[in-house]
């Protein structure tokens, strides 16, 4: 898998018009904007979609108010910032790619797509933008940069969450730990070199700390390997209630969804785990 990391003004625009409001200024701007121009403001949502599917052809099928904004100093700040936070992911990639790369392949077991497009953002606009089918993300997020690891990791998480796409729609909430215990615990982990399990949707704790040694015999681990995981992930179970499926190492992420959901009854124990 690898990562290209460019601008588009068309793209920040678009997030600008229809992001939210980080400044008083940005908000009386578009407010005047929008009364001004309001057909034409309202026919833009869809380019969107449109841009990201093939940003680099990407024409609209009226400039004026993409051209308005592009003459603005709000416009101007915003374009340097993007180029400036481009370089610092830019940076971030190629300190980590070759790990990263080596350690989904390990944690997945199915083939991504090879080429990944991040249409780079200011990260005070906060926003991921992507469609399905897709492999270019709009991504500024405002806590990028504050963990090196974090920040590659949710990236990828949302490449991931995408390539997923409506695959076991009506579980979502097993298809959601998985994914957390995949991208967010586990290759997170690898990459920093401390645990991150106990992070994560507080609402999705239960159904992981059920799904975790099973996860573990995914990752290949035998029984005498669960206590030194246990120590190292806070995350307690009785050993001796599992028997290792040996047939869990052998299978890739969309596998190992459906595992879970077709054993829920046999996975999801009451009262039977604790957090050390």
């Amino acid at each position: 898998m690898r990562l290209h990391f460019s601008t588009n003004d068309y793209l920040l625009t678009w997030n600008l018009l229809f992001g939210s409001s980080f400044s008083e200024e940005v908000h009386i701007f578009k407010q005047r904007l929008y009364k001004t121009y309001r057909n034409q403001y309202n026919r833009l949502e869809k380019d969107k979609d449109e841009m990201l599917l093939d940003f680099k052809n990407f024409i609209p099928d009226n400039d004026t108010i993409y051209n308005l904004v592009f003459e603005t100093d709000i416009f101007s700040k915003l374009k340097e910032k993007s180029e400036r936070h481009r370089m610092r992911l830019l940076k971030i990639w190629d300190q980590y790619k070759k790990n990263l790369d080596q350690n989904l392949k390990e944690i997945l077991r199915f083939s991504l797509k090879e080429d990944y497009q991040i249409i780079t953002l200011p990260p005070i606009m906060d926003s991921v933008l992507t469609v399905t089918d897709c492999n270019t993300i709009g991504w500024g997020n405002r806590k990028d940069l504050e963990d090196s690891s974090a920040t590659l990791i949710n990236i990828v998480y949302c490449i991931v969450r995408n390539e997923i796409g409506k695959f076991g729609k009506n579980y979502k909430e097993f298809v959601d730990v998985v994914l957390e215990l995949a991208i967010q615990n586990e290759l997170y982990t690898r990459m920093s070199g401390k645990s991150n399990y106990l992070e994560g949707d507080p609402t999705l704790t239960f159904l992981k700390r059920q799904i975790y040694p099973y996860w573990l015999m995914y990752l290949g681990c035998e029984k005498e390997d669960f206590p030194g995981y246990m120590m190292r992930d806070g995350i307690a179970f009785e050993i001796d209630r599992y028997m290792v499926d040996q047939t869990l190492k052998k299978m890739n992420l969309f596998d190992f969804i459906e595992f879970c959901i077709h054993n829920q009854k046999r996975i999801v124990r009451i009262n039977q785990l604790e957090i050390i």
